[in-house]
């Protein structure tokens, strides 16, 4: 008895120092239990609808404002924009219907028409949109004009529809730039991580320091090599995506794949900066690997790969699109799905720049030979 207490505990003992051991059986299951706990699949999931406010005023906002619900009732989400980039959204896919209040909403005495424009593939949000800006329309009005009940709203404000056919190519299209996107993470920090931790534990790196290779020129080498790798790997996940699942890239743009070829450079950039950056600190490859993971796991899962951020709450989404691969996800399915240039990727080209800028100065200040 005493023997096989003994081999218990020193087994028990072995296992609970084993790092990646603990990881997988017990880090990663609770990691995906809560990310998806607090997803809200389960619950009402409001249409997305662009406005063009062309008004500008106290009346329209009301309108707006109370299309949007509240923290107990959720009605629509609703973004406002210009003209061109509402309906740009509509036609991708990115919502389902635009709004336009026209200039004179909200001015006594005359009739304003506000116009509503849907994408015909989606009848079910279509009907919960037209049902919900009639009431509202009708309630804003007369809280704002103070009419009685029995007025009708008909005689001031107008509601007219028209239907387009989106160019919106469904999950699959949206599907494909974020496993492309994680991929390139996968490679750019993993590869980097194990190479750089297994060559610094054998001595590999502290034989390095004493020939005429320098840290820049072994940190350029790293940097091709895997760059090379990125945008391969790239090009074969958004092929054989669009062949097997049929659908089409950039919009049949040539220019995209050059568009793409520049961001996955960007992204495997930032992500073997943090690669290097984590091999720097771990001794090795068991202090690695977790670090490696609790960088990597979240990323996965909250920052738009496999299902869109509005699924998350709130709360959670405010800082979730500001993770790397977030900026990385989004930048690739903008030209991918919606044909869009790199040179309008204004606001992801700035979260990538700016955390590859952080991400080096890390990893400068962090790698060692040995």
């Amino acid at each position: 008895m005493k023997i096989y207490l003994a081999l218990t505990v020193a087994s028990l003992k072995m296992y609970f120092r084993n790092k990646q051991a603990l990881f997988w059986a017990l880090f990663f299951p609770l990691l995906i239990m809560l990310i998806f706990g607090i997803m809200n699949f389960d619950k009402y999931a409001s249409p997305d609808v662009g406005i063009y406010d062309a008004a500008e005023n106290d009346a329209s906002r009301a309108l707006i404002h109370a299309l949007e619900g509240n923290d107990q009732q959720k009605l629509l989400n609703v973004s406002v924009d210009t003209f061109d980039e509402v309906h740009h959204e509509l036609e991708f896919g990115s919502s389902r219907a635009v709004i336009e209040i026209p200039v004179n909403y909200g001015t006594l005495g005359e009739f304003a028409e506000i116009k509503v424009t849907y994408d015909e593939r989606f009848q079910q949000e279509r009907a919960v949109i037209s049902t919900i800006l009639g009431k509202v329309t009708d309630a804003v009005f007369k809280e704002l004009a103070q009419v009685p009940d029995e007025y009708r709203v008909e005689n001031s404000i107008g509601i007219s529809e028209s239907v387009i056919t989106g160019q919106g190519q469904g999950f699959k299209a949206w599907l494909i730039p974020g496993i492309a996107a994680m991929a390139i993470m996968q490679t750019g920090l993993f590869t980097v991580v194990f190479t750089l931790v297994r060559f610094k534990s054998q001595g590999v790196l502290r034989r390095m320091k004493a020939t005429p290779i320098g840290a820049a020129h072994f940190l350029a080498g790293q940097l091709t090599t895997k760059a090379i790798v990125v945008v391969l790997q790239t090009y074969v996940l958004v092929i054989v995506g669009a062949i097997v699942l049929g659908v089409s890239v950039g919009a049949g743009r040539l220019g995209a794949w050059f568009d793409l070829t520049i961001l996955a450079l960007l992204g495997g950039a930032l992500f073997i900066a943090i690669g290097l950056a984590v091999s720097g600190w771990a001794k090795n490859e068991e202090t690695a690997a977790p670090v490696a993971n609790i960088i990597s796991m979240p990323m996965m899962f909250l920052s738009g790969v496999f299902f869109p951020l509005s699924a998350m709450p709130d709360w959670l989404t405010r800082w979730s699109q500001y993770l790397p691969l977030t900026y990385l996800a989004d930048g690739m399915r903008a030209i991918t799905v919606e044909g869009a240039s790199i040179t309008t990727l204004g606001s992801e080209l700035l979260g990538l720049g700016v955390w590859i800028v952080i991400s080096f100065a890390i990893a400068t200040k962090m790698f060692r030979w040995e």
